[in-house]
């Protein structure tokens, strides 16, 4: 066996091996049914990441089923705020799937690293997961696990969906998994999920909602000692009022939320795009123009400072570095004006410098005109007179 190839069962930790036409870096975290590496892609010569189904999933009914699924599923949605998928794959009994690299965190790490959200963020991850969703909506997929682990962060501050693991056809019959129509996250379930009910693109913008307030609060609308409790909380009780939690936010944003949150899915938003739509104009009403310099949910720094909370990047738990980041980010909005207003004062200056040697050569035409007016009135002229 070549000194880099994978044996059937050889997938505690794959780091530093080739897997297809990859090698594997390091392993960025795991899931419930595989394990994440950063890889290079060898052919292109570009960072991807690759997810590997662990062999012990093989054991359980439909998990290969369900791991293609995933792949079928987000590779028809090409979209700028989703991760693409590039390959699915078999190799040495390992079934894997490349996908975009995002080079940042998930919105679960910000919330930990910079606190809850402002407004221009909310809507900001409002428009862009609600513009994810409406792709899906077109294809007539589900996402059906939205929360704050599955929305990624670039630097520039995109939003990406990630992770249609739990994905499915709202026209189909067939259910890939033992668990039910259930499965999913129940701090972010849908009522309608919750019971396992007939699910629509409403039921992904109900469990959008339900991040939304999470990443805003610092809580999630409902918790409880077991799964099941929670589940039942989506179903029958009213979450606390977001105003009453964050009296500071706009009381559009919080109706948006609310809006989001409402038990029945026929009081939701009927298309993510509506929800777009009415997350833009909140954002155009309160001057939060998703278009400012940088971007509301930009960031620099390592990429590690996510996870190890080292570095010039963001510092777990900290309050104090998020005010660093909104004062940095006020100051570079307030030299971008001054920019503006020197240009404008400059043009206004140069404006008036042309007119004034305009006005300078006009008198001096003149004035030499005057001079020689003598001259032009001939020998009969005043110049003639005393001889």
């Amino acid at each position: 066996m070549p000194r880099h190839s994978i044996g059937p069962l050889d997938a505690a930790d794959l780091s530093g091996r080739d897997l297809g036409g990859y090698r594997l870096v390091r392993r960025l975290g795991s899931g419930g049914m595989g394990d994440v590496y950063l890889a290079d892609q060898k052919s292109l010569g570009r960072r991807v990441a690759v997810k590997v189904l662990r062999p012990e999933m093989l054991r359980h009914s439909g998990a290969v089923e369900r791991f293609e699924r995933e792949a079928r599923a987000a590779a028809a949605l090409a979209h700028g705020n989703i991760v693409q998928i590039h390959e699915v794959a078999c190799v040495g009994g390992l079934h894997f799937l490349a996908e975009e690299y995002v080079a940042g965190p998930s919105l679960k790490a910000w919330l930990t690293a910079r606190g809850p959200l402002d407004a221009p963020q909310a809507l900001a991850v409002l428009v862009q997961v609600g513009a994810a969703l409406a792709r899906a909506a077109e294809q007539g997929i589900v996402h059906r696990d939205i929360k704050p682990e599955n929305l990624l962060l670039t630097r520039s501050g995109e939003v990406k969906v990630a992770d249609f693991g739990l994905a499915r056809l709202a026209s189909d019959d067939v259910e890939l998994t033992q668990a039910g129509t259930t499965l999913g996250t129940p701090l972010y379930m849908s009522p309608e999920q919750g019971r396992g009910g007939v699910l629509d693109s409403r039921s992904d913008l109900y469990s959008l909602g339900a991040t939304v307030y999470h990443l805003l609060t610092g809580q999630p609308p409902f918790r409880g000692a077991t799964g099941a409790s929670v589940v039942m909380a989506h179903i029958s009780e009213p979450p606390a009022p977001l105003a009453s939690l964050r009296p500071d936010l706009p009381q559009a944003l919080c109706g948006i939320v609310e809006r989001l949150l409402a038990k029945d899915p026929e009081d939701r938003f009927a298309t993510p795009l509506d929800l777009v739509h009415e997350a833009e104009d909140v954002a155009v009403a309160l001057g939060a123009g998703l278009r400012r310099v940088p971007a509301p949910m930009s960031w620099d720094g390592p990429e590690d400072a996510w996870t190890t909370g080292s570095g010039p990047g963001p510092a777990a738990g900290s309050a104090a570095s998020a005010r660093v980041h909104e004062a940095t980010r006020q100051l570079q909005v307030a030299m971008v004006r001054e920019s503006e207003a020197r240009s404008s004062s400059r043009r206004a200056w140069i404006a008036t410098l042309g007119a004034a040697a305009a006005a300078a050569a006009v008198g001096f035409v003149a004035g030499r005109l005057r001079s020689r007016r003598p001259e032009l009135l001939g020998p009969a002229g005043p110049r003639n007179r005393g001889r």
